[in-house]
C-alpha cells in the first residue's frame, strides 16, 4: 500500500475514534513518505509496509499499514495517556513556573 494512502486512511480511522487530525498536522519525510504529528510526544510515520511510532517507555511500535483500525486503537491509546500526562503537569507548571 503506498505510504499516503496508508496515512490518509490511519486519520479517518483516528477520527473515528475521536482524534481529530488536520491536513497541516501531515509532513513529508526525506524519503518522501509522509508523517503525522499528533502533538508533543507522538509522531506517526507511514510507510508502505509500517506505521511506527515511538510509543511508552521510548520504545518503537510498529503496525502494518494493512490494519489502520488496529494502528487506531494503540495510537488513540498512547495518545490519550500523553494527554492525561500533560494536563497532570499543569498544576504543577502554575504553581511553580
Amino acid at each position: 500500500m503506498r505510504a499516503g494512502l496508508a496515512l490518509a486512511e490511519l486519520r479517518r480511522e483516528l477520527c473515528a475514534a475521536g482524534v481529530e487530525t488536520e491536513e497541516h498536522d501531515v509532513f513529508p519525510t526525506r524519503s518522501g513518505d509522509p508523517m503525522l504529528s499528533l502533538g508533543p510526544g507522538l509522531i506517526v510515520w507511514a510507510g508502505p509496509e509500517w506505521f511506527r511510532w515511538v510509543g511508552e517507555r521510548d520504545r518503537w511500535r510498529y503496525h502494518t499499514t494493512g490494519d489502520p483500525a488496529g494502528a487506531a486503537r494503540l495510537i488513540r491509546r498512547f495518545h490519550d495517556r500523553l494527554r492525561r500526562d500533560r494536563q497532570e503537569e499543569l498544576p504543577v507548571r502554575r504553581e511553580h513556573p
